[in-house]
């Protein structure tokens, strides 16, 4: 418990255990203000600091064996107390990073005092309504993640798709970059050299050349999906990954969503599960404003600290109690997870895996879709990002065969020699 005392130096705290005794809380007194107990005169009245040595004032210093609750002392109470020594105390009011330029005896206003605190709050519902996945890009990748992975390290992705106008989501296709991945981490590798290279159109509209060929069939970048490695815990998400939903949310837009790929061992021998979530907006703010602590140890508890006073070990204020951690739950939207049949394959071997693509991976692909039209038989991403990386095509080339795959028109002969050739077909 702690009980405020006001004595003729000022207002300051004694912090005890809950049923203290009169002189546990004297003993308190001595230890952490030091003053002597044949000096404390303690009283419930407010009288005792203007009474003459205490006279005629009812003392607490009667009842030292009592507990302080039978005397009705509870947390949070004020009480008084007179001493005749001379202290030393330290000013109660320290200034801090906001009032480093305000003069002495300036206003405190009810902004400043809002800023030095953070109340965080439950956001009730997601900003999108759901999310779709592609069943052919859902299986690519969770197939790779159970199958060659066993689940054992952590795998991630970039979504591209669009939100439609009943607020979905809808993704159509996962670009995986380069990455390094364990059972507690993963990086993925985002604005390296390597991804600069590929970026065959960085000069023009700045894009990655995987944002470049999803925009020119009408996709965009909503979000992305991981899969945790197949381990106990007893969280949803840690206070790494959700740190980085918060930067993936603030790079992305308020409508991107994560999918989150697990491996449950006890569902029927076991069983693959896509869930999807947001973060909340005072998540990503919070990110943004660097209250976020970096996990030592992956947990389902948010370390929080206020960046301009680090010290301060109540940061923020939680369902009305000053805490300096949150639990991650409190930042997570969960939406519902649909899937659908879009319009691109995907069935071409993916990017940045342990088996490389290769001349031989297309000419599989033509030949197990030679029922198609030759333009419906590239409409597959990661055959397109391929391509683009091939010395026989150059930019303007890829704007061609892209346009003939969003229209699904007749492919010029020439592109179709020139990919059958690349292909040894």
């Amino acid at each position: 418990m702690l009980i405020r005392l006001r004595s003729r130096d000022g207002l300051e705290r004694i912090q005890l255990e809950d049923g203290a005794s009169v002189t546990a809380f004297m003993l308190a007194i001595q230890q952490q203000l030091g003053v002597p107990l044949e000096q404390q005169r303690i009283s419930r009245d407010p009288a005792l600091l203007t009474a003459k040595d205490g006279a005629g004032i009812s003392l607490l210093n009667d009842y030292r064996e009592a507990p302080l609750q039978s005397l009705g002392v509870t947390h949070g109470d004020l009480l008084f107390l007179l001493y005749d020594m001379e202290r030393q105390v330290a000013p109660a009011y320290k200034p801090g990073p906001l009032d480093s330029n305000r003069p002495f005896g300036s206003k405190v206003t009810m902004a400043d005092i809002i800023a030095k605190q953070r109340r965080v709050e439950r956001q009730d519902k997601a900003t999108v309504e759901g999310v779709s996945f592609d069943r052919a890009a859902a299986n690519a990748f969770q197939q790779y993640c159970n199958s060659a992975l066993a689940f054992s390290i952590k795998r991630g992705g970039i979504c591209y798709g669009t939100v439609g106008e009943d607020n979905i989501v809808r993704v159509e296709f996962v670009f995986e970059p380069p990455q390094q991945g364990s059972q507690d981490e993963l990086l993925l590798e985002r604005g390296t050299p390597q991804e600069a290279q590929a970026d065959f159109l960085a000069g023009v509209l700045g894009l990655q050349k995987a944002d470049f060929l999803a925009g020119v069939l009408g996709l965009q970048k909503v979000g992305w999906v991981f899969c945790q490695a197949n381990k106990e815990r007893d969280w949803i998400v840690s206070s790494g990954e959700l740190q980085a939903m918060a930067a993936m949310q603030d790079e992305m837009g308020p409508k991107s969503v994560t999918v989150l790929v697990t491996w449950d061992a006890n569902d029927h021998g076991g069983n693959v599960h896509f869930e999807a979530f947001q973060c909340s907006e005072q998540a990503v703010q919070l990110y943004k404003d660097g209250w976020f602590v970096p996990e030592s140890e992956p947990s389902g508890i948010s370390k929080m600290r206020n960046p301009k006073e680090p010290n301060v070990e109540q940061a923020v204020i939680v369902a009305s109690k000053d805490a300096d951690s949150v639990d991650n739950d409190w930042f997570l939207c969960a939406c519902a997870i649909l899937d659908h049949t879009g319009p691109l394959l995907s069935s071409f071997p993916v990017e940045n895996r342990l088996i490389p693509q290769s001349a031989s991976s297309l000419r599989d692909h033509l030949r197990k879709h030679s029922s198609l039209p030759y333009s419906s038989r590239l409409a597959d991403l990661h055959l397109l990002l391929w391509l683009a990386g091939q010395p026989n095509l150059d930019q303007a080339d890829m704007l061609a065969i892209v346009e003939a795959v969003r229209e699904k028109a007749e492919l010029m002969e020439g592109y179709k020699v020139i990919i059958d050739s690349i292909a040894g077909v």
